[in-house]
């Protein structure tokens, strides 16, 4: 599968603010997440995102550092893995994406889970200005909760994403 971004990504991304800030904030709080964002990547490849936080998503595909970011690539987000963000940043362009993704936003604890729903895959990625070993662990370990605040908000965007 050759990914890339919707032709109207950036466009996309800042569209129904109000809707798409309605279905974060019901669950920004949980497990001290302070962001959170739902991809969808179609069956043609096109990447599409709607983010509680979308500059962070903006200079990511502005600047094209999103093809330096492994989350993107098939073998990833159709592994169904759940990782931490900076293991997925290539090496030629780690202090970028780690900049642009989690200083930048004071982001120092992040994952993503990558799932597919009726033959659609989906990126979960959650982000916290917290830090300690704890929330680390409870966003290693409570993934099946993730997951479900995940499908929560696809549920509910779903109307948004174009066909």
């Amino acid at each position: 599968m050759n990914v890339r971004p919707h032709p109207q990504f950036l466009e996309l991304l800042f569209t129904a603010r109000g809707k798409i800030f309605s279905v974060f904030n019901d669950v920004l709080g949980l497990h001290d997440t302070n962001h959170i964002a739902i991809t969808r990547i179609t069956e043609a490849g096109e990447i599409l995102a709607f983010s509680s936080t979308p500059a962070l998503e903006f200079n990511l595909f502005k600047d094209k550092l999103w093809s330096f970011d492994q989350m993107y690539t098939p073998s990833w987000f159709l592994s169904g893995k759940h990782s931490e963000w900076s293991t997925l940043y290539t090496p030629e362009r780690y202090d970028e994406l780690y900049y642009i993704k989690q200083i930048k936003h004071q982001y120092p604890i992040a994952y993503s889970l990558g799932t597919t729903i009726d033959g659609t895959n989906f990126i979960y990625s959650f982000a916290s200005k917290g830090y300690s070993e704890h929330l680390h662990q409870v966003f290693r370990e409570q993934i099946e909760n993730i997951h479900q605040i995940g499908e929560y908000c696809v549920n509910r965007l779903s109307t948004l994403f174009p066909t």
